[in-house]
């Protein structure tokens, strides 16, 4: 039967009332246990929205345990501290700290992909990634050295451009802007073609055939669109500076109006960087994902024939309206609903996604999974590493 036939919607039935009740308990438990529940709150938040989301009337699962998740954030909290400390008794030691971090990035992901992935599952079948940690560091780390070479070498070229001619060196300055795009999509382009294409779900695997060329036109509009909106941002708050000044005056009636008007300016811009922010964060997750799922395929490993496709339907103008009304109600409530933007968040992701296929047709072995370490999770987690695929 033609897949198309069957599309089967992402469901997601959590409420932010039912959750409040769990968010808060979570909260002053954690707050009475000096943060030691908040292992058990990570296990409870998990599984409740795990719970709460259907595909084709199956939930998923979240298997972590709490007492796994206790002696990562230990580890993760002994990783700080220790560097917190050298940092102020020894600059030179915290420095290669830092730099044994950054090294360390791509095992950290990669571990955090095995172990979130093994942690989960649909239909008594886990999910696993199975990337080489050779491959992570190629793509990761690989890519992102190569990168910078390439714009290190090329700032010095435009810095040469300029003691030449200053006409010349504008224009390399400008096509600067164009190489940081550019190189900050083959980047992201090839992460996400690692990852993508390493998950399984039991003897099913995940691949994508992506395209470069896609990933260029993303960022390269998304740079043209910040330039733009930038340079408009500016030209608009230097005009509301100088707004009702009398040039014929006095110096200090000029000046003294400039004062005024500076107040409005500085916060003008200060808004207006965070909607240009808001704006090309939503416009890149949203094509991406989009484009992401429109490739992505799910097929069983000995029958090709058997597979399921995806889609997404994310779009800027909502997914943007979804990150400010959960920013402004946090902030109106002084954080208290928290709960309401998780779940805002979670029917958005639910909502917008599709699972095309027959589902029948998705019967696996469950694979054996030796991940029962959350060490890499919770230490990805304190430094604030996040993919964002997905």
């Amino acid at each position: 039967m033609d897949n198309k036939q069957h599309i089967n919607p992402l469901i997601f039935k959590g409420q932010g009332g039912a959750f409040f009740g769990i968010w808060i308990v979570n909260i002053l438990l954690s707050i009475v246990t000096l943060g030691i529940y908040s292992a058990w709150a990570k296990v409870r938040t998990k599984r409740y929205f795990y719970g709460n989301t259907q595909l084709a009337g199956d939930v998923f699962e979240y298997h972590a345990k709490p007492l796994q998740i206790l002696k990562g954030r230990l580890v993760a909290l002994l990783c700080l501290l220790v560097w917190a400390l050298l940092g102020q008794f020894n600059p030179v030691v915290s420095l290669v700290l830092i730099l044994a971090f950054y090294v360390a990035i791509p095992w950290l992901l990669w571990s955090n992909a095995r172990f979130d992935s093994a942690m989960t599952s649909f239909r008594n079948v886990h999910f696993s990634f199975a990337g080489e940690l050779s491959k992570a560091y190629a793509v990761i780390l690989g890519r992102a050295l190569g990168a910078l070479v390439i714009l290190a070498v090329y700032c010095a070229l435009v810095a040469g451009a300029f003691h030449a001619s200053f006409g010349f060196g504008l224009v390399m300055a400008i096509g600067a802007l164009i190489l940081m795009a550019v190189l900050y999509s083959w980047v992201v382009f090839g992460i996400t073609q690692y990852f993508v294409n390493g998950y399984r779900y039991g003897d099913w695997a995940f691949s994508a055939q992506l395209k470069q060329s896609v990933f260029v036109k993303i960022y390269l509009s998304a740079m043209g669109f910040g330039v733009l909106a930038f340079i408009a941002l500016t030209v608009v708050m230097l005009a509301s500076s100088f707004s009702g000044v009398d040039f014929n005056g006095s110096a200090q009636d000029m000046f003294a109006t400039i004062g005024s008007n500076s107040v409005i300016t500085v916060v003008g811009m200060y808004l207006g960087f965070i909607l240009i922010t808001l704006t090309l964060t939503a416009y890149t997750v949203t094509r991406v994902r989009n484009y992401l799922f429109s490739v992505m395929v799910l097929s069983q490993e000995e029958h090709d024939q058997l597979k399921l496709t995806f889609i997404s339907k994310f779009k800027v103008s909502s997914f943007i309206w979804l990150m400010l009304s959960n920013f402004l109600l946090q902030l109106v409530t002084l954080g208290l609903a928290r709960p309401w933007a998780m779940v805002r968040a979670s029917r958005y992701v639910a909502d917008n996604t599709r699972v095309v296929g027959d589902m029948a047709l998705l019967v696996s072995r469950d694979q054996d999974s030796d991940i029962d370490s959350a060490v890499s999770d919770e230490v990805a987690q304190a430094f604030d590493l996040n993919l964002g695929i997905g």
